[in-house]
């Protein structure tokens, strides 16, 4: 084991006292915002290459199908990926030094179930990252070849995420509420901003999603409102 400075079994999650999976805590070597630039730069160069992508096998593309391509794509590389990733590391995430490891670090200052393998997450998260991951991308490819398949797909993909994230928040604050228990530091930033805002996307986007495609069904393509 490396010096109590590198490798400490203390750490600043919560609750006080909490047995971190794997026992040991590496502090990250990157700052949060080092972290969140270089998650966000990433972003926007597969994004790009993704916009890029669609507009040459479809340029024909309405802005909004545009939007959700882009939205279904960043949805299938974070649950995939970024989710993933969690699945398969969440038994030592707090000794993880690589750069998904200390994002999942600095998000978990929110939220510290990530950190000592909570079921109800690591299932979640295991769910969504070999089902709305792979989803999310077919739902982009659907997308853009204006495939009809595309509105049950990104239907079923949205209802997922909305009740997913739902049963996230849910589960979080019955523990607060019921039992005493807080997940994230004193700090406001931490809850309003990490655990609230960075997650409400997979509550609004989805919500937004499902009322176009009940609005689609009550006036299908090609049938004006007035007509009805």
């Amino acid at each position: 084991m490396r010096d109590s400075e590198a490798m400490t079994t203390t750490h600043p999650y919560f609750p006080e006292g909490l047995l971190l999976s794997g026992g040991i805590y590496v502090p990250n070597t990157f700052g949060a915002i080092s972290l969140v630039i270089a998650f966000a730069g990433g972003c926007f160069f597969i994004l790009g290459t993704a916009l890029i992508v669609a507009n040459w096998v479809n340029p024909n593309l309405k802005t909004s199908d545009r939007g959700l391509i882009l939205w279904f794509t960043l949805c299938g590389m974070i649950h995939l990926f970024f989710e993933g990733y969690f699945v398969l590391n969440h038994n030592h995430m707090a000794s993880r030094t690589d750069f998904f490891g200390e994002l999942w670090k600095e998000y978990s200052l929110s939220d510290s179930r990530y950190l000592f393998s909570d079921p109800f997450v690591l299932c979640m998260e295991t769910w969504t990252a070999i089902t709305w991951g792979p989803l999310s991308f077919l739902t982009a490819v659907l997308i853009t070849k204006d495939s009809p398949y595309r509105h049950p797909v990104q239907a079923l993909v949205s209802t997922g995420q909305f009740y997913g994230d739902l049963l996230y928040y849910m589960t979080s604050l019955f523990d607060y509420f019921y039992s005493g228990k807080s997940f994230y530091r004193p700090e406001p930033y931490y809850f309003w901003f990490y655990f609230i805002f960075m997650n409400a996307f997979w509550i609004v986007i989805p919500s937004i999603v499902l009322k176009l495609q009940r609005e689609l069904l009550r006036f299908p393509k090609g049938l004006k409102r007035t007509g009805m």
